[in-house]
């Protein structure tokens, strides 16, 4: 089947080919399920009543927030006169990853606001952060749904001790707010510090599913975005996504689209996106693999264009492609038309349809997995790790070193850490890259700052294993993936390899232990390398390869290196 569908958005387009999606859509339809989920009916999920009622608030979430939205557009407005020029955010996860998107989407507005997110702990990125934003003309917003997230904690710490002292004990609250739900400990830090203003989040709505909660619409309204036309927006799917009817309901076939591809085996989903929306991609990929990563199934969204389409085997693989109604989707058919593989291509005005799409993909993904029977509200192996950083640290704390992560090897500045032994690092790059073209996927974890130059690089490593090992290839920044892809790595799919990536800092900075202190135990250096060695022993635990590089202070030049190693790997066959 592949069919073609218009809706009435401005240009939003659906076209999709897939031989079984009519017949998730007929199931759909029999099971009453678009109905039951607007009833909020938690049997469409075969889960106990008490995990999945209190996770439907985002159903809502837009309709709630209209009202709100003349309230936030008056504190933006207080912010310009007060005189701030700069917002730079902390969050993971669904607190940062949706403004992320919105920062990439629309333009600068020289009349609000510059935006900054902050989601590593990696001294460098902290560094280059906090040069971009001068304490003086910046409102710091700490956002965290339960106020307890180790990272977003740790960056409140250090920048309200920065603000201290830059600006005073009287002032430096004033330049804090913060985004949270009821009655976290967050709420409860925040009003005795005196900041300047506590947005309270409904707690019925979870991480991933808040990009139209304040979560996502406070940063977007910061730097000029219109909210309140975004909110119509997804208002507008909302309507769509209760028609009955499913080839009129651009959710509906989102959601039976991905449920015939999971039924058909094919679990990698290759999500081809125009340069345009590269930011949506990030907020797809936890969106999805921490939805649907548990109970040894899932869907393992893979990013890219063009070289998707050199895997060694379609058979386990669909596509879809994201793009304005300017893409080049006329090639992309041309290409696919010669592919046995099923594809969904979905273009729309990215500036006046955002909401819209954020709401779909929500409403398909929660759908969808009621055909597996999963909760795609809950994250139970995301835990795994925090337990071994928790362990970690306290024995840093305690005998002032780490557990040791096994065999060691050290060549031209790069350090292997293995379960195996090797004679060199060549020869245990060479046994890796042999196993992963025999695995699931490989995913590469790199616990670095993202510079350009960086990104740059591994975006070249990531397109030549595509081609060399030809199987699926993920990447993403430590330790904002584990956050997103870690679910699906430690609950999802088997039989996938990991290669992790951590460098020597040339610069630590110290983690006040609380708020209006100076002093503390720990780094973020420490707090980075426990969270790397924490998700090593995690996946290890599970019976996961794994392999982690040190690459040493210059890891730009030892990056290279290992891209010298790959290519020179795969000239022998």
């Amino acid at each position: 089947m592949r069919k073609r569908r218009e809706f009435p958005f401005p240009m939003l387009t659906m076209i999709i080919k897939d031989d079984l999606t009519g017949l998730y859509l007929g199931r759909i339809k029999e099971k009453n399920l678009i109905s039951r989920i607007w009833q909020k009916d938690s049997a469409l999920w075969g889960q106990p009543k008490e995990e999945i009622i209190y996770r439907l608030g985002w159903l809502e979430a837009p309709l709630e927030m209209l009202p709100f939205a003349s309230e936030i557009k008056h504190f933006v407005l207080s912010l310009k006169e007060s005189g701030f020029s700069h917002a730079l955010l902390f969050g993971m996860g669904g607190s940062s990853l949706a403004p992320e998107v919105l920062n990439q989407i629309f333009p600068p507005n020289p009349d609000y606001l510059s935006l900054e997110i902050l989601d590593s702990t990696v001294p460098k990125a902290i560094i280059s952060k906090e040069s971009l934003c001068p304490p003086q003309k910046t409102i710091y917003i700490v956002s965290s749904k339960s106020g307890t997230t180790i990272e977003t904690n740790c960056l409140f710490h250090y920048f309200f001790a920065r603000a201290l002292e830059t600006l005073g004990e009287k002032k430096a609250p004033s330049h804090f707010m913060a985004i949270t739900d009821p009655s976290s400990a967050l709420a409860s830090k925040a009003s005795s510090l005196g900041f300047r203003k506590i947005w309270l989040a409904n707690p019925e709505v979870g991480g991933r599913f808040s990009a139209l909660t304040i979560f996502g619409l406070l940063p977007a309204a910061l730097r000029g975005v219109d909210i309140l036309s975004m909110l119509e927006s997804a208002i507008r799917m909302i309507n769509f996504s209760q028609i009955e009817k499913g080839d009129e309901n651009p959710a509906a076939l989102a959601a039976a689209f991905l449920a015939s591809i999971e039924a058909q085996g094919r679990n990698k989903l290759l999500f081809w996106i125009e340069p345009e929306l590269d930011g949506l991609g990030d907020w797809l990929e936890q969106l999805v693999a921490e939805s649907s990563g548990k109970q040894e199934k899932g869907l393992l969204p893979v990013i890219g264009r063009q070289e998707l389409l050199h895997l060694v085997s379609l058979e386990d693989v669909a596509l879809i492609g994201l793009g304005s109604p300017k893409s080049s989707f006329n090639s992309l058919l041309d290409i696919l038309s010669r592919q046995e593989i099923p594809f969904l291509l979905l273009s729309f005005e990215p500036q006046k349809e955002i909401g819209a799409i954020f709401f779909l993909w929500e409403w398909a993904i929660a759908l969808a997995s009621s055909f597996w029977q999963i909760n795609p509200f809950d994250q139970p192996d995301v835990e795994r790790t925090k337990v071994f950083t928790r362990e970690i640290l306290r024995e840093s704390k305690a005998k002032g070193n780490f557990p040791d992560l096994g065999n060691r090897i050290s060549s031209k500045g790069l350090t292997l850490y293995s379960s195996h032994q090797y004679s060199s690092v060549e020869e245990g790059i060479g046994d890796f890259l042999k196993a992963a073209q025999g695995a699931s996927y490989l995913s590469l974890q790199a616990f670095l700052s993202p510079e350009r130059e960086t990104r740059l690089i591994f975006d070249r490593i990531v397109k030549k294993l595509i081609r060399y090992i030809r199987r699926p290839v993920t990447f993403g920044w430590g330790p904002r993936f584990l956050h997103s892809t870690g679910q699906l790595h430690k609950g999802g799919l088997k039989n996938g390899l990991f290669w992790q990536f951590i460098a020597e800092d040339e610069q630590d900075l110290i983690i006040p232990e609380n708020p209006g202190e100076k002093e503390g135990w720990l780094s973020f250096g420490l707090l980075k390398e426990a969270q790397a060695r924490a998700d090593y022993l995690a996946l290890s635990s599970l019976g996961k390869k794994i392999i982690q590089m040190n690459l040493g202070i210059d890891y730009f030049s030892s990056l290279q290196e290992i891209e010298k190693l790959i290519d020179s790997f795969f000239k022998q066959f």
